[in-house]
């Protein structure tokens, strides 16, 4: 059995930006953990999910035997099941920017959308459209990239590459923005202020306290299913810009650029409840609707530009004329 070197493990796009995140956050981690104390955890977890990347990507190398990418990639894909919530484990040592999030939905409407929307529409039948909205996020994600996967392998690389590319970025920007969204904030701050359109800041308040949601009644499937998903990702954390927003967006320019009008009918509908949904159950202002949008289309271009850097050569020829 030929073994050969760690210069000649191939990895893909997607496995590169993961390693180079661990390697940023780990070195924020680091300086927690020489500054605090804390923070070993957090580089033992980066460590084990290294070494897992190294041994799946250098098999090929070591058996001489193809590697199965599709277990490769979800690999890459369940992990940020937990790069979200950790977003909150870094940006609670820091100050909270929800005051100025909410002042700008108050200039901008007069009101607070995020509160209003729900009081507005009651109707258990909405708040389900909007609670099945909200949970399509991963499965619009997830369609897409299985479509790429079976109908055009180098497309699908390009495709994991950008949205994992735009999920690391939204979380740096995540630590260095720490907001909770209203459906936390709100719940800090009197509703006298609210009414009053006064939002006083909470400081440093998540760096001592952890808050969790207001339970209320789940009288549905999809209620039951996002407080379950909730229980287990959801943290005071990642408000601006919404990721949701952004990454969905992202799905569809690259849906449209690659002329797949089809699939971008049938997600369409999904995509708008979506919109509405993050809004409605309160977990983004308007503001940060409006900055993940926006993100969308500078993270495109910005990806496309990258990718040559990180893909082998036969997927950059490949991919050359379809990006």
């Amino acid at each position: 059995m030929k073994v050969t070197g760690l210069r000649t493990i191939k990895f893909n796009p997607a496995e590169k930006l993961t390693l180079i995140y661990m390697l940023i956050t780990g070195v924020a981690a680091c300086y927690l953990w020489i500054t605090t104390g804390k923070g070993l955890g957090v580089i033992g977890v980066r460590l084990a999910i290294g070494a897992v990347i190294f041994v799946m990507a250098g098999f090929e190398n070591i058996t001489q035997k193809t590697s199965n990418p599709l277990l490769r990639y979800i690999f890459i894909g369940c992990l940020f099941v937990y790069w979200y919530p950790e977003t909150f484990y870094f940006n609670r040592f820091f100050g909270n920017y929800d005051h100025l999030l909410a002042a700008a939905d108050q200039a901008l409407f007069g009101y607070q959308p995020s509160l209003v929307l729900a009081q507005a529409l009651p109707q258990h039948w909405v708040s389900e459209l909007m609670n099945m909205g909200y949970i399509s996020y991963f499965p619009i994600l997830i369609i897409t990239w299985l479509y790429f996967y079976y109908t055009d392998r180098h497309m699908a690389e390009f495709y994991f590459f950008t949205t994992t590319f735009a999920f690391f970025l939204f979380y740096i920007l995540f630590l260095l923005f720490p907001a909770s969204g209203p459906q936390y904030y709100f719940q800090l701050i009197d509703t006298r202020l609210i009414s009053a359109g006064i939002f006083p800041p909470v400081g440093d308040y998540f760096s001592h306290h952890y808050l969790a949601l207001k339970e209320t009644p789940s009288t549905g499937i999809f209620k039951q299913s996002l407080d379950l998903i909730k229980s287990i990702a959801e943290r005071p954390t990642g408000a601006f810009p919404s990721s949701h927003i952004g990454n969905t967006t992202l799905v569809m320019i690259i849906l449209i650029v690659q002329r797949k009008y089809k699939l971008t009918v049938v997600l369409l509908p999904l995509y708008c409840l979506l919109v509405l949904s993050t809004v409605y159950i309160q977990a983004h202002y308007v503001v940060d609707i409006i900055g993940g949008y926006a993100a969308a289309f500078i993270f495109y271009p910005l990806s496309k530009y990258l990718y040559p850097l990180f893909a082998r050569k036969d997927e950059l020829m490949a991919n050359r004329q379809k990006i």
